[in-house]
């Protein structure tokens, strides 16, 4: 199942403000008969490697080694935490309770003989040799896998013998305390954006939140899609933390409680989904899911219209092609036809209403694009080439190429992406490239590209060039070429 990136400020812009979501209210407020209770005690509870009867669980807390706490386990996800704490700090106060106190910081055990298929809570919280508890209680959900061999009852699967539309899915179960909804536009922490959702939420379960395309919906694979998704995101975390060395865990891009996010969204129909995601970047379990919503085409404002149509690009070294800019996505997007005279294979090149400028950028082009003078099948980029000859392939990223714009005077040009930007490649053209067998080959000398290490003239054209000729001279230094990393 195809799932849209979160968008980046997802996982970052919520970071700032999860020292003030963590706080939580101390049980023993108040109380002076127990100066030697640690009530800053805060305490994090992890599940992983969840099982049809078994799950790991991590406690770990910010105290020392001489505070107490109380784990519970309990099937009873539904009632007030509060309630069951109280309950499990006189059991244990009464003497009616087979677990004991425990004090390391950083606790793992692996809970066994559960129930296949069965939702669970397990609570950590402070609780003292005489039964007080104190500090911040910590919990965590979770579903076991459901037998392959069906349930109890006798149904398949595990998810009452039912094709999808069921609670329980493939192991992942349906969680009445998130409701997700599309809103259109909102406002997150003071800026707006086109496309917000919110999760209202009732629990103290994280999770992320992402967009699938409504017809790729398929609660069948839901499981499948939640391992990738919180695959992805651990990835996203590291390299965040590399780029722009940072420290920042996965638990920091997770939300908890009623939140909201935004996302870059094409014309199309959706869904939102909320993955339960623990602080491992393991996939809880649980999930929510909203009605399915349309983002509707917008009407293309005047500014868009202009680029519409014939230009010729026109290099500093005098080479030029004549490309027909055509509407993909309004105000959004254009397809580019005609460079280096292919017409069949379009590049998309992105629109900036704001800025009113086109960026070229690196791309798959094509898949399985046949290319009859070769009598082959191959897969087509548009990549950029620098100043030394190298070019930069798409294994990182894509990346900015060229940047087109309105002067001052009116006249539209294009310059090199990222000029000012120091340590960004210095592009100075951009090309079509075959990929056969492993190698890559080029179907334009350099020579003859339109070069912009200054600025590409870039006017309405006179009149339609004809398509070049493709040649098949492999380019050997490409193959070892750089890759752009951590720079875009």
């Amino acid at each position: 199942m195809n799932v849209l990136k979160i968008h980046m400020r997802t996982a970052m812009a919520a970071l700032a403000v999860l020292a003030g979501l963590s706080a939580c209210q101390d049980p023993n407020e108040g109380k002076v008969d127990e100066p030697t209770l640690n009530e800053a005690l805060e305490l994090a509870v992890d599940v992983e490697d969840i099982a049809y009867t078994s799950a790991k669980i991590k406690v770990t807390h910010n105290g020392d080694k001489n505070d107490t706490w109380f784990g519970l386990l309990t099937e009873d996800v539904k009632a007030d935490e509060d309630a069951l704490i109280n309950a499990a700090a006189k059991a244990y106060a009464d003497g009616e309770s087979s677990e004991g106190l425990r004090k390391s910081k950083s606790y793992v055990t692996v809970l066994k003989e559960l129930k296949p298929g069965t939702s669970y809570k397990y609570i950590a919280f402070g609780l003292s040799a005489d039964g007080t508890v104190y500090g911040c209680p910590a919990s965590v959900e979770f579903v076991t896998i459901a037998s392959a061999g069906g349930d109890e009852g006798g149904n398949e699967g595990g998810n009452g013998g039912n094709e999808g539309g069921d609670e329980e899915v493939k192991y992942m179960k349906l969680n009445p305390a998130w409701t997700v909804t599309y809103g259109g536009e909102g406002v997150i922490d003071g800026t707006e954006y086109d496309h917000v959702v919110t999760v209202n939420s009732t629990d103290n379960n994280a999770y992320a939140i992402t967009i699938v395309y409504a017809s790729l919906w398929d609660e069948n694979v839901l499981l499948e899609m939640a391992n990738e998704f919180a695959a992805d995101l651990v990835a996203y975390v590291e390299e965040f933390n590399q780029v722009n060395g940072t420290a920042f865990t996965v638990a920091d891009a997770l939300f908890k409680g009623t939140a909201m996010d935004a996302f870059d969204l094409y014309p199309g129909y959706y869904r939102a989904v909320a993955l339960g995601i623990t602080s491992q970047g393991k996939v809880s379990g649980l999930y929510a899911v909203s009605d399915v919503f349309e983002v509707k085409e917008q009407v293309p404002t005047e500014e868009y219209k202009a680029w519409l149509g014939d230009w010729t690009i026109k290099g500093d070294n005098g080479k030029d092609y004549t490309v027909t800019l055509s509407r993909h996505v309004n105000n959004r997007s254009f397809w580019m036809f005609g460079w280096e005279g292919f017409e069949d294979i379009p590049v998309d090149v992105e629109y900036s209403q704001e800025r009113n400028d086109l960026t070229f950028y690196a791309q798959l082009v094509q898949k399985d694009y046949y290319i009859q003078e070769a009598e082959t099948t191959c897969n087509m980029y548009f990549f950029g080439v620098d100043e030394n000859g190298d070019f930069y392939d798409i294994q990182e990223g894509e990346y900015g190429i060229a940047i087109a714009g309105v002067l001052d005077d009116g006249a539209r040009a294009l310059v090199r992406y990222g000029v000012n930007q120091p340590g960004y490649p210095k592009f100075s053209s951009m090309f079509y490239c075959a990929e056969i067998g492993g190698e890559y080959y080029y179907f334009t000398e350099d020579t003859e590209l339109p070069s912009f290490r200054g600025i590409a003239e870039m006017s309405p054209a006179a009149a339609t060039v004809a398509k070049s000729l493709v040649k098949k001279a492999p380019r050997n230094e490409m193959i070892a070429a750089k890759s752009v990393i951590n720079k875009f």
